[in-house]
């Protein structure tokens, strides 16, 4: 298992790290807005897919471009295209899901609402810590450093996105 995630690592960070943080951005931007749990959701949902699905498939014709280069300092390492694209898709859904599972709970379970976004937050940092530990873990990096700057990363972008909903909240 270590040497599959060594092997896919760069395919595991990038879908993993982009699935938690676009999916976060668009999560505090809408409770920034002050939308509802429901349209928080669809919101949560609609970009992990979509945004899954444009991950992998421009690791795949990316992987693809650099192939027909014929770059001779290329390596593949052993890895296709389309392994290299499932892995960013897969990583991005499973990682990105993470921060919006809460919201489906609060649909299903309404007393749940309201502490939906605290929860939402807490698997979106738990989430940043995983990442961070498995990329040091492999890399036998510093698993301090990797973890902040993977949360620090995760963190001014939902800082961004919620003061924008928050500025905009008026108009929605």
């Amino acid at each position: 298992m270590k040497r599959i995630i060594y092997k896919y690592l760069p395919e595991f960070v990038y879908g993993s790290v982009d699935g938690v943080v676009t999916t976060v951005a668009i999560i505090t931007g809408a409770v920034g807005a002050g939308l509802s749990s429901s349209v928080i959701l669809i919101l949560g949902l609609a970009n992990v897919f979509a945004d899954a699905w444009s991950m992998g498939s421009s690791e795949y014709l990316s992987s693809i471009s650099e192939k027909q280069m014929g770059d001779d300092d290329y390596i593949d390492e052993g890895k296709t295209p389309i392994d290299k694209a499932l892995v960013t898709f897969g990583s991005f859904v499973a990682i990105g899901l993470l921060p919006v599972i809460p919201f489906l709970f609060s649909i299903l379970f309404p007393q749940f609402v309201g502490s939906d976004v605290v929860v939402s937050i807490l698997a979106a940092l738990c989430a940043f810590i995983l990442i961070g530990y498995i990329g040091a873990r492999v890399t036998k990096a510093s698993r301090r450093e990797n973890i902040i700057r993977t949360v620090l990363v995760g963190t001014i972008a939902a800082g961004i996105s919620f003061v924008i909903g928050y500025l905009l909240r008026g108009i929605a």
